[in-house]
């Protein structure tokens, strides 16, 4: 019985690492993807850098959106990014490898970093 309370912790911690914020805030969100094309726009708010960035993205569907986020530092040129997007705005982004972008989105990726 002793064992009941750090079994029930443990599980406890478990969802809590499982739930994590990031993965909690993106639930419902839609997913554009982007490739980093410029070097972003830089700019000072409250003492600290950030890049302004503005990018076309694209769903899976193939369907385009303007997107705009910033970044407390420079993206790598080139980079691929898949954006959570909801209520009008970005929430967050990770940066992927091609390989996790659907061959017919990477191919328009290209086109519009050509354009």
């Amino acid at each position: 019985m002793k064992q009941l309370p750090i079994v029930c912790m443990g599980l406890i911690l478990a969802l809590l690492t499982a739930c994590s914020p990031q993965q909690m805030q993106t639930i419902g969100s839609d997913k554009y993807y982007v490739k980093i094309q410029d070097e972003g726009e830089k700019y000072t708010e409250q003492g600290n850098s950030r890049y302004k960035y503005e990018l076309e993205g694209f769903n899976e569907d193939g369907e385009g959106k303007n997107l705009e986020f910033t970044s407390n530092h420079q993206l790598k040129d080139d980079a691929y990014l898949r954006i959570y997007y909801k209520k009008g705005e970005v929430i967050t982004y990770e940066e992927v490898e091609s390989d996790d972008i659907p061959k017919d989105l990477q191919q328009l990726l290209e086109d519009d970093s050509d354009s």
